[in-house]
């Protein structure tokens, strides 16, 4: 009423031709009807009911291939960040490719064994001085565990062996590498026959290799032919430790440091001097049941040092 609008001129875009809200408005602005709304499409009628039939099965799709994950590159230092630049020869080179092989080459698993090294620190302290008077060095628990480890090789021949190809070589000859820590990086030198040497010979032998060692003296014969190594980390306070395998042999053995903790005998809590033993060993060619024995015979040899002299 307030347009005085005539209806009958609009043209309704409703549903039965109705004249909507929409309509009048743009009526008023231009005298034009609205776009007509699309009309809304009857839901079809279902199928006259019939005998049922098995749905026709269409062949699955194939899934798509999922795309592998891009591994984002190693961040590069920000220009402004200082960096040294080394270039990777000589020894270090040596070293990363020896143990990269390592690791390629053998299945690696480690075992570790506690040992109450007690009755072996107090040994050591009472011969100490007087060993050091008539060597000129001081006296370690390296050799003893040399000569523990030697004696135990005999008893478990698969732990002094190599794989070469299709053959287990067991070796009947005792060569002992020593793992020496240098400031430029890490070098093997062998104890040869170590099972014809007593405490005090493998102690002089073991002092010998290292000092020669430390000041590039040795031979390069002297570092080949190894049939079995032990390393030292605990020299420098390590507890455990899991040591690479010096190819081609079959076992490395890590001396971890010795602590003093309390321990449980007899019922009892007490403190001991105690040290673990971190046997890695390549898993083709010695079992893990073999290994644990392994470990606990040198347990029992180092926990009875009276034992290793005779």
């Amino acid at each position: 009423d307030q347009h005085r609008l005539d209806l009958d001129r609009i043209e309704g875009t409703g549903v039965g031709g109705r004249v909507t809200k929409r309509d009048v408005l743009a009526y008023l602005e231009g005298g034009r009807p609205a776009p007509a709304a699309r009309p809304v499409e009857p839901a079809p009628r279902p199928a006259a009911a019939g005998p049922s039939r098995p749905a026709e099965r269409r062949p699955a799709e194939p899934v798509p291939a999922a795309r592998p994950v891009e591994r984002p590159p190693a961040r590069e230092a920000a220009p402004d960040e200082p960096v040294e630049t080394l270039p990777l020869t000589g020894m270090r080179r040596a070293i990363a490719e020896h143990m990269a092989e390592s690791v390629r080459t053998a299945a690696h698993v480690t075992t570790v064994a506690e040992v109450d090294m007690t009755r072996l620190v107090a040994f050591r302290e009472r011969h100490r001085k007087e060993f050091e008077e008539q060597e000129g060095f001081g006296l370690t628990y390296l050799p003893f565990i040399v000569r523990a480890t030697v004696t135990t090789l005999k008893q478990y021949p698969g732990l002094n062996a190599s794989l070469e190809a299709d053959r287990l070589l067991l070796k009947k000859y005792y060569h002992i590498g020593i793992a020496v820590a240098l400031d430029w990086g890490l070098i093997v030198p062998v104890i040869r026959h170590a099972d014809r040497l007593d405490i005090r010979g493998l102690a002089r032998a073991i002092h010998d290799l290292a000092e020669r060692a430390r000041t590039r003296h040795l031979a390069a014969e002297e570092t080949r032919g190894g049939t079995f190594t032990i390393t030292n980390p605990g020299v420098y306070g390590a507890v455990l430790s899991t040591p690479i395998i010096h190819q081609p042999q079959a076992a490395i053995l890590g001396v971890e440091a010795i602590r003093k903790a309390p321990a449980v005998r007899d019922d009892e809590v007490v403190v001991r001097s105690l040290m673990y033993l971190c046997l890695s060993y390549d898993h083709r060619i010695v079992d893990g049941a073999t290994a644990v024995q392994f470990l606990q015979a040198i347990r029992r040899r180092l926990e009875s040092p009276l034992e290793l002299i005779l």
